[in-house]
């Protein structure tokens, strides 16, 4: 690939506008990770009642299971300021995790004991507490309660709002002295939404087609621990030795064929239409609407009485649909995502594809959290073109091929014009970029932006320079998955609790944590009348007109 038309925008942008043009830009970042007991078992105990309730507390809740927390920061001005939120969250949790527990810090899982072991999170009695539940109950019915115990890190970007007047005139010589704001509050609240959303799905594409970058760089889950695969399942996998599987070039397994899937035993067809969003949407409303055979023989109840998954379509919900990026609206309390993003548009991309790396505290760092922020502006700046079934397919290739290949020497991959080699169009990605590197650093007192452009570029003329290379030499020096990941994740949980919090934002913390017990206990005062009514209800909000016509 040849990105000769991003390298004139970049060009036009440096040398006309000033970085302050990007200084509203947001980053957010959602970690998972799991508690676990001193022998590295997945905790059976309650989420901590010393870390408020995980249905209302915004920055530390549980995602599937009782034992898989997720630290969210708030959006965030800059990567720093995003990754010391992390990081003080995580400190602030270290401090009151059950005496024995730590955090279990990489993607993958040990020790699972069955499916059985991995214990559905619960959310208390209110209805939208159990609405949560019950999704997590239709998922483990699903697709399997081992499946969501693997764990990610989501980075969430925004663009500053005049940013999208500024993409409009890119494609001409002269950006106008770069006074963008005053154009884009000119602008009625239906033109806003419109270039936002054009803009971000645009973004959504683009990034796509480069998707592939983010597990070769810093795809962090080589290897797994042979407790979590059934009979017959890896057999592509080399042997360590009794407890250890991994792939001698993989980079991340989660998002390989052991990673996120849908069931295989009853095929269904998931694919959504990513040439516009309009598509997009109705695609995803059609996942959510239609009931699938297998789904459908199951119930909605169990054998019980009780509700095993909210309905018996093809997608429970939109956050069923698993991508490695996500447009995201942020939905008011009670509503379907779908319909805050049909209603309201894109308010920000979410990139799903990130590996916990092990080496790090967070389980990422700042250099990681930089080149992202740049693989978004790339996204921002490239061409857009309608992305088409046949390469959605391709980009899904792509990922899994590196997922489990990503380091072995020549490998190509598909790209939009051919086959084309995995250092090559990197490469091609990360020089188109440096001036993007250099004027982001302009007004910074280090050279962050570079210093991380330039990691990247190591890691594709050396491989061994990435943290899944890193990862498998650190199992075979200490013994096994199991030994390596038990005894930095144990190192780390003692570095944090040595380490001071940041002040600030442990009282935020603390007080979110007192917050979450009254909040939770008002949405149990206010769940008047049958749950099945609730239910109804909500699920009835993507019946409206206005959504099926789109």
């Amino acid at each position: 690939m040849v990105y000769s038309e991003v390298r004139k925008k970049i060009d036009r942008l440096v040398s006309q506008c000033d970085p302050a043009l990007f200084a509203a830009r947001k980053v957010g970042l959602e970690k998972e990770s799991l508690r676990v007991n001193a022998t590295g078992g997945i905790s059976q105990l309650d989420h901590p009642a010393a870390l408020g309730r995980a249905l209302t507390h915004p920055f530390i809740t549980t995602d599937f299971s009782e034992a898989l927390l997720e630290m969210v920061t708030p959006p965030c001005a800059s990567a720093d300021e995003a990754l010391n939120y992390l990081v003080t969250i995580h400190k602030f949790v270290a401090q009151r995790l059950p005496a024995g527990e730590h955090i279990w810090n990489t993607s993958m899982p040990c020790i699972l004991r069955g499916g059985e072991s991995v214990r559905i999170g619960e959310y208390g009695d209110s209805h939208i507490g159990r609405m949560k539940h019950i999704y997590r109950r239709g998922l483990g019915l699903r697709y399997g309660r081992r499946m969501q115990a693997i764990a990610g890190i989501h980075f969430n970007f925004s663009m500053p709002e005049e940013a999208w007047m500024a993409r409009k005139n890119l494609d001409s010589e002269g950006l106008g002295g770069c006074d963008y704001l005053s154009q884009w509050q000119a602008l009625d609240a239906t033109s806003q939404q419109a270039h936002r959303t054009q803009g971000y799905f645009h973004m959504m594409q683009n990034l796509l087609r480069v998707g592939w970058m983010v597990p070769y760089l810093f795809g962090a889950s080589p290897a797994i621990c042979a407790s979590f695969l059934n009979e017959g399942e890896g057999d592509e996998l080399d042997v360590w030795n009794s407890s250890t599987r991994y792939a001698p070039h993989g980079t991340s397994l989660r998002m390989g064929k052991i990673g996120y899937r849908y069931r295989e035993d009853h095929p269904i067809d998931l694919s959504v239409r990513h040439t516009s969003v309009e598509e997009y949407i109705q695609d995803i409303i059609g996942h959510v609407t239609q009931d699938h055979p297998a789904y459908k023989a199951l119930g909605t109840l169990d054998a019980q009485g009780d509700y095993q998954q909210l309905n018996t379509t093809r997608l429970q919900i939109e956050n069923e649909f698993y991508s490695s990026v996500r447009p995201k609206q942020i939905a008011d309390s009670g509503e379907l995502p779908i319909h805050a993003l049909r209603e309201r548009g894109i308010r920000y991309l979410e990139l799903r594809s990130v590996d916990v790396n092990l080496a790090q505290p967070a389980g990422l760092d700042i250099e990681q959290i930089a080149m992202l922020e740049m693989l978004m502006m790339f996204a921002w700046l490239e061409q857009p073109s309608p992305l088409e079934a046949a390469e959605v397919d391709a980009c899904t290739r792509n990922v899994k091929t590196v997922a489990h290949r990503g380091r072995e020497p020549g490998l190509e991959l598909e790209g939009p014009t051919g086959s084309v080699g995995v250092q090559q169009w990197g490469e091609q990605v990360l020089d188109t970029l440096a001036p993007i590197a250099q004027w982001l650093d302009k007004d910074r007192a280090d050279a962050l932006y570079v210093n991380a452009l330039n990691a990247q570029h190591a890691k594709f003329a050396d491989p061994e320079l990435t943290p899944s290379a890193a990862m498998i030499r650190g199992i075979k020096q200490t013994g096994s998955f199991f030994e390596h990941s038990q005894e930095l994740s144990k190192q780390h949980h003692e570095h944090l609790l040595a380490t001071p919090v940041d002040a600030e934002i442990e009282k935020i913390l603390a007080d979110k944590v007192i917050e979450s017990i009254d909040k939770q206990a008002l949405a149990e005062q206010e769940s008047l009348g049958g749950f099945e009514e609730f239910l109804a209800s909500y699920l009835e909000q993507i019946h409206t007109p206005d959504l099926v016509d789109v």
